[in-house]
């Protein structure tokens, strides 16, 4: 279903991002991968991954501009993206929260997403897809994490008003909110006992999610039997945002 096609996936060095990279390497797709530094995109394209990758910052307008564009030339277009570059809030209560701390999460998690979908449009194939990496957070906010609730939140919105505005030109848009799964940003809360089966009790599927459940999910999002999708929200959270 993948085979030959081409995909870009911010935030791809680690976590989420380097699982879906590899899973849709394996299943014959390009890859192209951004991160923060070099040597972790580095390490990413070194271990198969990914086919190449450039070093990004979110935050900034050349910045993206510049790896979106190296994508397309290092594999000759773009099919599909996955904005997936994101950090973690603050951990602190609402009243305990500074304004540029949360003004910085929400550049990262929704402005940045902005950016890579707006820098991706003019060069995706149509009929081409987007998927913006939201949470489960954005339907089920957790208290002390007003900062990345609001931001996921605001992600999902972006990814309905962007198809509203561009599934007409072929181009696809859907926001793709996962649960609790092993990465670098979970690894603190999943790691800790008391934390984890706090976590637990709230997942009717009675367990965290798997990286290859994200990976095949996102093959097919990205692939051509889920253009008709375009606008939607779609939950892989074991039952958490019930």
């Amino acid at each position: 279903m993948n085979q030959g096609r081409r995909y870009l996936i911010t935030g791809g060095t680690n976590g989420i991002g380097r699982a879906c990279a590899a899973h849709l390497t394996e299943a014959g797709a390009a890859v192209w991968i951004t991160g923060t530094s070099v040597a972790n995109v580095t390490a990413a394209v070194g271990s198969g991954a990914a086919r190449g990758g450039s070093v990004c910052d979110v935050r900034d307008d050349a910045s993206v501009n510049t790896a979106v564009l190296e994508a397309v030339e290092g594999l000759g277009g773009l099919d599909g993206v996955f904005a997936n570059a994101g950090i973690d809030g603050a951990g602190r209560p609402a009243a305990e929260l500074d304004s540029h701390s949360f003004q910085h999460v929400l550049d990262v998690n929704m402005v940045g997403v902005f950016r890579v979908c707006r820098a991706s449009y003019r060069h995706l194939a149509r009929p081409g897809t987007i998927v913006v990496n939201a949470s489960v957070n954005a339907q089920r906010p957790e208290a002390g994490f007003t900062d990345y609730n609001v931001s996921k939140a605001a992600a999902v919105a972006l990814a309905r008003s962007l198809a509203l505005e561009w599934s007409s030109e072929g181009l696809s848009v859907i926001a793709l909110c996962p649960g609790y799964f092993p990465s670098r940003m979970t690894e603190q809360y999943l790691n800790n006992e008391k934390t984890a089966a706090e976590l637990l009790e709230q997942i009717p599927a009675g367990r965290f999610g798997d990286l290859t459940e994200i990976g095949a999910t996102l093959e097919f999002l990205l692939g051509p039997n889920a253009h008709f999708m375009t606008g939607g929200v779609v939950t892989l959270d074991g039952g958490r945002s019930l």
